[in-house]
């Protein structure tokens, strides 16, 4: 088990030391999430932020897409002004024709809602384990209309807004039936059980050369 600290620590070490392409373990966390849906779900909303985690989530939803599936991307946030990552894999899913929703107003908060009232499954991958402020705004409205969607949740990492080393909600905090985690468990998410869920450890080959506190 490890702190959010220790996990950004393996992250630069295996991207800078090892020399890891960031973009490769993205492809590898996301393939991993797509190996945790049920392959029942046709239908699966996506909300995305533009960080990392939202990087995921795009990947995620080009993998569901192949597969298929019927799927609604939602970000939050300037996609532009979203990191390298994600921007790659945004601009991969605008190649494939795949349409995007930008939650920047309460109309597009009213279309996610009916969006989901329709879907077989929410995949959360607004915010990962870096929040360090409490969610406000659009944000803390589209995880309020996300909770009260009555749909299987499965979150990318860490349920949006959870603190990964407390487990406490930042003000607000998505409640995942499921989350996918990388590498090793986080203090928070085992902290955080109400909002965690059934929690899947997996390796998206970050290398174990960096020990935690606790070894």
């Amino acid at each position: 088990m490890i702190s959010c600290r220790e996990m950004k620590e393996m992250d630069r070490y295996a991207i800078q030391e090892i020399g890891i392409p960031s973009i490769v373990l993205m492809e590898n966390a996301a393939l991993k999430v797509v190996g945790n849906i049920n392959p029942n779900a046709e239908k699966v909303v996506l909300v995305c932020g533009v960080g990392n985690n939202g990087g995921d989530g795009l990947a995620v939803a080009r993998h569901l897409y192949l597969r298929a599936k019927d799927i609604a991307v939602y970000i939050l946030g300037n996609p532009e002004m979203g990191t390298e990552d994600f921007r790659t894999n945004y601009r991969i899913l605008k190649n494939f024709g795949i349409e995007f929703k930008e939650i920047d107003q309460g109309n597009v908060l009213e279309d996610l809602r009916k969006s989901i009232q329709g879907s077989d499954l929410i995949v959360d991958a607004i915010f990962g384990i870096g929040i360090s402020r409490d969610v406000t705004g659009l944000y803390r409205k589209a995880i309020e209309v996300i909770n009260s969607g009555q749909k299987p949740i499965l979150a990318v990492d860490i349920p949006s807004g959870l603190n990964g080393d407390t487990g406490k909600p930042m003000g607000i905090a998505v409640r995942a039936d499921k989350t996918v985690t990388f590498h090793r468990m986080k203090k928070g998410l085992a902290k955080g059980k109400e909002y965690a869920g059934e929690v899947i450890v997996e390796d998206i080959g970050i290398p174990n050369n960096i020990k935690s506190d606790e070894e």
